[in-house]
């Protein structure tokens, strides 16, 4: 349709060309001395229209020709760089494929032919660490250290990452602090941080990086949930020695993380440990009364507070509550032998061994009866612990 257009066009403009040549009388007389040209006017017009063509012709030849180094190493150049962009993107395909040969070899030209030049070089680095060619990897992330401020994030937590692979955590370390000051936010860089500082014991920066990248939301809840309660028990462990640090360390966890009975039960246990079972008291009876858990009703069994009694009532308290619980009513038969209630403890640890058969209870059914004799307690194979809770 478009050439049947062009057609038609141009045959309406070649016979209005004619019928003005032919209707055309005028000529052109042109007097160069001693010489005189006479020419008609359609003549003279169309000599005219050829002659500026044949001219812009002429010059769009000559440009081209003058022109023509330049636009062959554009050419050329342009091809390389289409040659690099492929290689590096055939390098990062083979890399997360895991064929690390092709993609550092890849890698390689797409660096040479200076095409993304720090990725092309992290991603060789990084190929070659896989294939445990360390020192290609260092020449590699040498390369990329090179390349400008734009590039040293990059370098930096890439660097640090292999190096924490290979376990050289200081080196990280350093590499991160470095990271975290061009970068304060970067996500990533206090990932890498939060494994280099876990990895060598520095727990109080944990806790700070955590904080930081749970805003970030560079970590779920529950992660950072766990990596605080590891922090928190690292501290109290190293401070289990010395009471009034151990104190301290405790009372510096904010509340709402206090209440994990997992960090409560470690506290608790070194505090007992030191001879402080009053505060390991309390801490056991606060967490308990928000959330139920076995382990620190073992454990009450072992403070010896104030008052037994009140510790007593306390854990008959619970056992309304939970009254086919073996270990509370293991723990009631430690709490009522300290207080020489023989027939409670005797009624309350027959109930758990009912319940549960451990060997805890087995130990502690024969310091029983070393305590009051064979005589005072009547064996029983299958006993019925339902009517003698509480009974003395």
């Amino acid at each position: 349709m478009r050439t049947l257009f062009w057609f038609l066009t141009l045959f309406a403009l070649a016979t209005a060309v004619a019928l003005a040549v032919g209707l055309n009388t005028g000529y052109v007389l042109i007097v160069v001395a001693p010489w005189r040209i006479e020419v008609s006017l359609a003549v003279f017009v169309i000599g005219l229209v050829l002659g500026c063509l044949g001219l812009y012709a002429l010059s769009r030849l000559v440009i081209t020709t003058l022109s023509l180094p330049t636009r062959v190493q554009a050419y050329r150049l342009r091809r390389s760089r289409n040659r690099a962009r492929s290689a590096l993107y055939q390098g990062l395909t083979a890399y997360f494929e895991g064929n690390f040969r092709k993609a550092e070899r890849q890698a390689e030209v797409a660096l040479e032919s200076e095409e993304s030049s720090a990725l092309s070089a992290v991603i060789a680095a990084r190929a070659a660490h896989e294939q445990r060619r360390f020192e290609a990897r260092d020449r590699y992330l040498d390369k990329a250290a090179t390349l400008g401020p734009e590039a040293r994030l990059l370098h930096l937590t890439t660097r640090a990452d292999l190096l924490l692979d290979e376990r050289r955590y200081m080196e990280a370390l350093e590499l991160l602090r470095e990271a975290h000051r061009v970068a304060p936010k970067q996500v990533r860089a206090h990932q890498l941080l939060l494994k280099a500082q876990v990895a060598t014991g520095a727990w109080k920066p944990v806790l700070e990086t955590v904080d930081l990248l749970e805003h970030l939301s560079g970590i779920d809840a529950v992660q950072a949930h766990r990596v605080r309660r590891n922090a928190w028990q690292q501290l109290l462990r190293h401070s289990a020695h010395h009471q009034e640090e151990l104190l301290a360390v405790w009372r510096s966890i904010p509340s709402a993380t206090r209440s994990d009975n997992v960090l409560a039960h470690s506290a608790a246990g070194y505090l007992i440990d030191l001879g402080l079972h009053k505060e390991a008291q309390a801490i056991i009876e606060r967490n308990l009364e928000k959330e139920w858990d076995t382990s620190l009703v073992a454990l009450y069994g072992e403070c010896v507070g104030d008052s037994t009694l009140t510790q007593i009532e306390k854990a008959e308290g619970w056992l309304r509550d939970h009254p086919d619980n073996a270990v509370l009513l293991l723990t009631l038969a430690k709490l009522c032998m300290r207080q020489s209630l023989w027939g409670k403890a005797q009624s309350y640890l027959d109930a758990s061994l009912f319940i549960e058969h451990s060997r805890e209870g087995q130990h502690l059914k024969a310091q029983l009866t070393e305590k009051i004799g064979d005589a005072r307690i009547s064996p029983r194979q299958h006993p019925d612990p339902g009517p003698e809770y509480g009974a003395v």
